[in-house]
């Protein structure tokens, strides 16, 4: 059952057969139920007289599953409602809870917190890439204002992401670049090297600093503009048009044209693995060549680990050439990137396995 609770402005009394029988008259017949089982669906919460002498009744009216075809529960209520102001003597009637709408608005908001906090998850990124730290000062570096106060230790305690201190519209401030002041842009006019509007747009000083990021930013801005229109909608419980509703699905649904923002921010982070898996893996590689370096030592020539490092590399090695070709295994299978070494990786790595091995033998043969 559906439950719907109106406020009514009225100068006569309204009872709740009268009100029974306008939706009996609505729904009876079409699905074959009584106008007695109609009158129980209804229940008087409070009845009040108000000092300019008109009265405010406050009421649920509850509505079962019915199987509707070519109307929704919810155009069956919004006709009802419509019947009901016709009755003589209504000043106004608003509904002030339904859960028709509560459903709704619950699962478009469970959609938009899976998206907003997915896209916070990447702007936490972009930011820790760029080796910012989310305070109030970065805040007003990017001209965003927030509607409560940071507090970093709260935060820091909770593990909370600071970036849900702002609304979707300040997506865009990440955009900004640096304000220029007349002398820089004087000395950017007459610089010899640039020769079109493209080059020009390239020199002015960005606040994030990879091109990627504010191109994906740039990408997702207007879906997240859109998306911020609907959730206030929901938050403020104001009913979605149903272009607010096409919107919503477009921007959450994958078509043959678009994307959904999830597969706009899942592609973000395969482009950015993609981009710099090489870069991670043998940054991996070569801490865990020092790391394991570090704990061991050698007797003559046989190099004797001390730690445990997992199957993949022995507690001892015998051969210079072993070890290398078990890191090469290492960062072709073990770690969870999905890269493979290329002949130059295993070159640096054996180069490096190789440094280690003679500086860490000579200093710690016993």
């Amino acid at each position: 059952m559906e439950t719907i609770k109106i406020q009514i402005n009225h100068k006569n009394p309204i009872f709740t057969r009268d009100l029974a029988t306008i939706l009996y008259n609505q729904i009876g017949e079409e699905y074959d139920l009584s106008e007695d089982e109609i009158k129980d669906y209804f229940e008087i919460l409070s009845i009040i007289l108000l000092p300019n002498d008109t009265f405010v009744t406050v009421l649920t009216f509850k509505l079962p599953e019915l199987p509707t075809r070519d109307i929704e529960l919810k155009d069956i209520v919004l006709s009802f409602l419509k019947s009901v102001e016709r009755i003589e003597g209504i000043i106004s009637i608003v509904k002030t809870n339904d859960t028709i709408f509560q459903k709704m608005a619950l699962e478009y908001y469970e959609k938009i917190t899976i998206v907003e906090m997915e896209m916070r998850n990447v702007l936490n990124y972009i930011l820790n890439y760029d080796d910012r730290r989310i305070t109030s000062d970065l805040f007003k570096e990017f001209g965003i204002k927030i509607a409560e106060d940071l507090n970093a230790e709260k935060i820091k305690k909770n593990y909370e992401n600071g970036l849900f201190y702002i609304l979707f519209k300040d997506y865009k401030s990440f955009l900004d670049i640096e304000p220029l002041h007349n002398n820089d842009i004087a000395k950017l006019l007459q610089n010899p090297q640039i020769n079109t509007f493209e080059e020009f747009k390239s020199k002015l000083r960005k606040k994030i600093n990879e091109d990627r990021h504010l191109d994906f930013l740039a990408s997702v801005e207007n879906q997240f503009s859109q998306l911020d229109n609907i959730r206030n909608s929901i938050m403020h419980i104001h009913s979605l048009s149903q272009g607010e509703i096409r919107s919503f699905e477009k921007i959450m649904n994958d078509t043959d044209f678009d994307k959904s923002l999830l597969t706009l921010i899942n592609d973000f982070w395969i482009n950015e693995q993609n981009e710099l898996k090489q870069k991670t893996i043998l940054k991996i590689i070569d801490f865990e060549i020092k790391n394991i370096f570090e704990n061991s030592t050698f007797e003559g020539e046989k190099l004797i680990i001390t730690h445990d490092f997992g199957d993949d590399i022995l507690s001892e090695y015998e051969s210079l050439e072993d070890l290398q070709n078990d890191f090469i295994a290492y960062g072709n299978g073990v770690l969870e990137i999905d890269y493979n070494l290329t002949s130059e990786d295993e070159d640096k790595i054996k180069e490096k396995v190789k440094e280690y091995w003679e500086d860490y033998r000579d200093i710690r043969v016993r």
